[in-house]
């Protein structure tokens, strides 16, 4: 699978990237969602997967410059085709998780549990999009 991996904290990106890696993964990561090419092209299919757009998208909520909401909410408004995407934060506000889960996003606290990320990751069945099901 090739997955797009986004976390402002260097550290949680890296072992991230080296454990999805390690599970026979393509990972592009950034630190930061503005460095991202899917994220400043005009258009999809995103420029940095070979094949178009991503299989996973994971990224954090909180980050500086562009949070991860904003982050996919360009994405699916550009036209990507992403199936599974994840969102993870150690601070999520009521108003952040219900963007979340109605752009149809799985959400992870963290701390989170690597064994819990490989399986979502992993897992054939992909829930239904929930895109449009909120106001």
């Amino acid at each position: 699978m090739n997955i797009l991996l986004i976390d402002d904290d260097i550290l949680i990106l890296t072992v991230l990237k080296m454990a999805f890696e390690k599970w026979g993964h393509n990972v592009v990561a950034y630190d930061n969602p503005i460095n991202c090419h899917a994220f400043c092209s005009t258009e999809c299919p995103c420029p940095i997967i070979k094949n178009g757009c991503p299989d996973v998208i994971l990224t954090d909520v909180k980050m500086p410059q562009v949070n991860g909401i904003r982050f996919v909410e360009e994405l699916i408004r550009k036209g990507c085709k992403c199936p599974k995407i994840g969102m993870m934060s150690g601070d999520w506000s009521d108003s952040d998780l219900l963007r979340a889960v109605c752009m149809g996003a799985t959400v992870f606290a963290k701390p989170f549990d690597l064994s819990r990320l490989r399986s979502w990751v992993s897992e054939e069945k992909i829930l239904h999009d929930l895109r449009g099901r909120c106001a």
